[in-house]
């Protein structure tokens, strides 16, 4: 009977573990991994920074969906928003000027966010139906735009630096910016009042309604947010591919998610976190630069990410298992 509590105890300690750091300890592995296949390439300064550049993007979409998750709700129309805000700021750029375009873009994400919000909150429909349904009407805008067709041409250069740009030298501006937004973003849910009120009613709504916290006002926030970061993704997109694509942006819905739910499962006992999702994001990067370096291919990488993904959640369940 001793030996099988035993036994009991030191299972939960290593899910205990496992579930705090197992995202650490993942990156750990798969950096010395790539570092002992492949020593002369993976593990140099070009590479870092490359990774850098390879998950900027990602990792300002990540950090704008864990705000909405930190309060129980998620957005799947981050995909489809990067695309149309990517392609409708590549168009009004070379139409009436960049810094219309790019504002234009943020603003389309503004709008998607707000309507979200108002559908989620005022009228208690379930975030998935409106995200699903939101993502279907960007898309029918999205091809109306563009007509089905890639978007390029003569797109001003001050666009075109927006991402691809370096204030300092080495560093893709993109990287900047994600690093500006992430720390913004981490003051807001650490170190601000509306980011306390979020974690209470992601935590228990019914008791953070008692306690007077406006939770309509949090959620609304919190969508806004998530929507406008998808926007700015897709726009930092266009400006380092110097063009608009109507998918483009597809892909940062599943690797959103993957980042944000590895990032769960990583030092604060299975709660979203901005730091959490940067280390998420920072361990997709790893996995795909190092999978490109050794030529595996392309589908392979889609398969790895999916795997990833049932990973990260059920790392994330036994840390919050381990922690009540």
């Amino acid at each position: 009977m001793e030996r099988q509590s035993t036994t009991t105890a030191r299972g939960q300690k290593v899910r205990g573990f496992l579930g705090k750091y197992g995202t650490l300890v993942g990156l750990a592995v798969v950096v010395v991994i790539f570092t002992i296949l492949q020593p002369r390439v993976f593990l140099t300064f070009e590479n870092i920074v490359n990774i850098l550049n390879q998950i900027a993007l990602v990792s300002i979409i990540s950090a704008g969906l864990t705000v909405v998750m930190v309060m129980g709700e998620f957005d799947l129309s981050l995909g489809t928003m990067s695309s149309f805000a990517g392609c409708l700021s590549v168009g009004l750029s070379m139409q009436i000027g960049p810094s219309a375009g790019i504002a234009v873009g943020v603003l389309s994400g503004v709008a998607v966010g707000l309507t979200n919000g108002s559908v989620v909150v005022f009228l208690s429909v379930s975030a998935f139906i409106v995200t699903i349904a939101m993502s279907s009407v960007i898309t029918g805008f999205t091809y109306w735009y563009t007509g089905g067709a890639t978007i390029f041409g003569d797109i001003p250069e001050a666009f075109l630096n927006l991402a691809r740009g370096q204030l300092i030298p080495g560093v893709a501006n993109m990287v900047i910016i994600m690093l500006i937004l992430l720390f913004l973003l981490w003051v807001l849910l650490e170190h601000t009042i509306i980011g306390r009120q979020m974690y209470a009613v992601g935590g228990n709504p019914v008791a953070a309604r008692y306690s007077g916290i406006n939770i309509k006002k949090c959620k609304m926030i919190g969508f806004l947010i998530c929507s406008s970061c998808a926007a700015i993704g897709g726009i930092l997109l266009a400006s380092r591919i110097g063009a608009g694509h109507p998918t483009g942006g597809e892909t940062f819905l599943l690797d959103s998610f993957t980042a944000v739910f590895l990032g769960a499962a990583t030092l604060k006992g299975g709660r979203f976190h901005i730091l959490g999702t940067l280390i998420g994001a920072l361990l997709i990067g790893v996995v795909t630069n190092g999978l490109t370096i050794m030529n595996v291919q392309y589908y392979f990488q889609f398969i790895f990410s999916g795997l990833i993904l049932i990973l990260a959640i059920s790392a994330s369940g036994i840390n919050r298992r381990v922690s009540t």
